[in-house]
């Protein structure tokens, strides 16, 4: 049987787990609903969490240390709303990515648009690019496998301009398109770049003089 002194141990690290994760939570919430991530203040999260800054700092350290924890499940989050999909199933990506981007989509958008007000939130979208690549590069590998090295780097730019969200963007916010249409177009866009036949000579090159 545990001893009193260890049942006080133990009681006090779920405590200490369950207000840094309280804490967390509650960054989430600010970080998904305020105008700017930048302006969020130590202040924002204690009020929002019920937690003293005091508190806040022991645990995390800083503004940015919470932060930083903020994203990191924010992240973990999003990667699940991307259902596995099998590669080369070219419809099967683009419908899950389209679904991605509707339960997502406006809060990328709005951290991409403050990504240089904030070191910490332009390294954690860079980590998300470098992600979103190696998915392209897993779920397209059957359609890029016969290219060569310099026509696969370029098939995979023009597939990652064919998926990005900027792209969601225009079509459901700018254009106003229902996500049939937005799925549609999305398909459409890969479909071409995907079965776009082998790129021959080089007519890419700008010509010299």
């Amino acid at each position: 049987m545990a001893t009193p002194r260890a049942y006080r141990q133990e009681l006090r690290a779920r405590q200490t787990q369950a207000t840094t994760d309280r804490v967390v939570r509650s960054a989430v919430a600010l970080v998904k609903k305020s105008p700017k991530t930048a302006d969020i203040t130590l202040d924002d999260i204690s009020n929002e969490s019920g937690v003293t800054v005091r508190t806040v700092l022991r645990r995390f350290g800083s503004r940015d240390g919470v932060l930083e924890a903020a994203f990191a499940a924010i992240k973990e989050e999003f990667r699940g709303y991307r259902r596995p999909t099998e590669p080369g199933d070219v419809d099967a990506a683009v419908r899950t990515l389209v679904e991605q981007y509707e339960q997502i989509g406006d809060v990328n958008i709005r951290a991409l648009e403050q990504e240089h007000q904030l070191p910490l939130l332009h390294r954690t979208l860079n980590d998300a690019r470098r992600g979103h690549r190696e998915w392209l590069e897993l779920i397209f590998a059957p359609q890029l496998q016969s290219l060569g090295p310099q026509q696969r780097e370029r098939r995979l730019t023009a597939l990652y301009a064919a998926t990005d969200v900027y792209l969601w963007k225009l079509l459901r916010r700018d254009l106003k398109r229902d996500r049939r249409e937005t799925e549609d177009a999305f398909l459409r866009l890969v479909h071409g770049v995907v079965h776009a036949p082998p790129e021959r000579g080089r007519h890419l090159e700008r010509k010299r003089g």
